[in-house]
């Protein structure tokens, strides 16, 4: 398989193209989920879009409670903090979510992995004297790490850990089923065309102006859009990216994409956008195959073809599915390798 260089970089950040909207666009934008939320709804009634939208942040606003690690009063916190000593009953979506999350990392034999919020700790990207954790200490946190040390009890929504000191974060999939419940909540409120962005996190319903919902995905280094993904109705994608997050230190730029068997940044990848029909699988995903590394990733590819996925590697050389082929708008002519 020949690969040529991109001519530029993919997939910074994914942007909602919103060029040439027609009448009945609304869009409402609220800071959710440590990032910015942003819902757009195609509607003749600002009124019923209004309340919609309103629906459907206040589904999000209770995963943000239930979900932040930081949040008290919520499931993960609570967990954290418990879990270790006795079983900790949840609510059903926290349940479902953590579930879901061991399935996928049994899945991809742990490249998704969240317990892996005992490794976080170490690494404080926001600290401007930005030093990386010593091997001692990565070599004590790993040994918290295995979602096989999740306990989980569905007749009484009750989860518990294994090792005392283990923690968890959803922050790899909460953003995915953060958009998944806003969409589930506009079209129970009637809305058929529609968009939730939760960040690079995100779900369509319907069409725009009569055509595809158009994704834009843009350059990782500069604000350049490359090109665009033609989504049909339920699709859901997600990138996973080294931008998102990281600090320099010797020269080396490490990213908040950690691998939860070295306890270090994943290397590999710039970029990993994954498209399906389920946000929160779409966002467990991209970040599963961003740390399993160009080989293993194109081997997962072609064992779980149900998924759509666009790989950008460390020597910006680009794959994507075959099944992206027709729907994948280029703004230059780029060398693309079909898998």
């Amino acid at each position: 398989m020949i690969y040529r260089n991109l001519t530029a970089l993919l997939a910074a950040f994914i942007s909602i193209l919103t060029a040439c909207s027609g009448g009945g666009t609304h869009t409402y934008s609220r800071p959710l989920m440590g990032t910015i939320v942003n819902i757009t709804i195609i509607a003749d009634s600002k009124r019923e879009a209004d309340a919609a939208s309103e629906k459907a942040f206040g589904a999000i606003e209770e995963i943000e409670r239930l979900m932040s690690p930081k949040s008290e009063a919520g499931d993960v916190y609570r967990l954290n903090e418990q879990a270790a000593y006795r079983p900790v009953r949840v609510s059903d979506g926290t349940f479902m979510l953590v579930r879901r999350a061991n399935e996928v990392a049994a899945r991809t034999g742990g490249a998704f992995d969240i317990s892996f919020a005992a490794l976080e700790r170490l690494w404080n990207w926001k600290d401007p004297n930005f030093i990386p954790p010593n091997a001692m200490e990565v070599a004590r946190a790993l040994a918290l790490v295995n979602y096989r040390y999740i306990r989980l009890n569905s007749a009484a929504s009750e989860i518990s850990f294994a090792v005392p000191g283990m923690r968890i974060g959803l922050g790899g999939i909460a953003k995915g089923y953060a958009a998944m419940r806003g969409m589930e909540e506009l079209k129970a409120a009637g809305v058929t065309n529609a968009i939730v962005a939760a960040a690079g996190d995100m779900q369509v319903a319907g069409s725009k102006d009569g055509g595809p919902w158009r994704v834009g995905l843009m350059h990782p280094r500069k604000k350049e859009l490359i090109c665009t993904l033609l989504m049909r109705d339920g699709d859901a994608v997600s990138t996973s990216g080294d931008y998102e997050r990281f600090a320099e230190y010797g020269g080396v730029r490490y990213h908040h994409i950690i691998d939860p068997k070295t306890g270090y940044p994943a290397r590999g990848f710039v970029s990993v956008s994954v498209i399906s029909k389920s946000p929160v699988d779409s966002d467990a995903y991209s970040t599963a195959l961003f740390v399993m590394g160009p080989g293993k990733a194109a081997g997962f590819m072609k064992e779980h073809p149900e998924l759509e996925v666009v790989l950008i590697d460390e020597d910006l050389r680009m794959s994507a599915s075959k099944g992206l082929r027709e729907r994948i708008v280029f703004e230059e002519v780029v060398g693309v390798a079909w898998r």
